[in-house]
């Protein structure tokens, strides 16, 4: 089952680590406006909001506007890891490594 608008931008929010309102203001727009998308209130968002997430935040235009394709191209996704590598702890980032040598 295809996941809605509202629940890709949900992702794209939570996978940014920045609060709804911050995300919002990141974009130049009203948090009031995000909320309406996240909560199936406004079921679209102009190609032009689509392609500003796509490159302050990795997420593809493709998935974001018709939730087909993959959610991040290759390098946005290396990114993302890295973002996230660097808020771990020696330990953690350890056994990731473990995990990748293992695959």
């Amino acid at each position: 089952m295809s996941e809605t608008l509202a629940e890709r931008l949900a992702l794209v929010i939570e996978s940014s680590g920045v609060k709804q309102t911050v995300f919002a203001r990141s974009l130049g727009v009203t948090p009031n406006y995000i909320s309406m998308i996240v909560h199936g209130k406004k079921e679209f968002v102009s190609p032009t909001l689509a392609l500003l997430i796509q490159q302050l935040y990795g997420f593809s235009y493709d998935w974001l506007m018709d939730g087909v394709g993959p959610k991040m191209e290759k390098s946005s996704y290396i990114k993302h890891i890295v973002n996230k590598l660097e808020g771990m702890t020696t330990e953690q980032i350890e056994k990731i490594d473990e995990y990748i040598q293992s695959v």
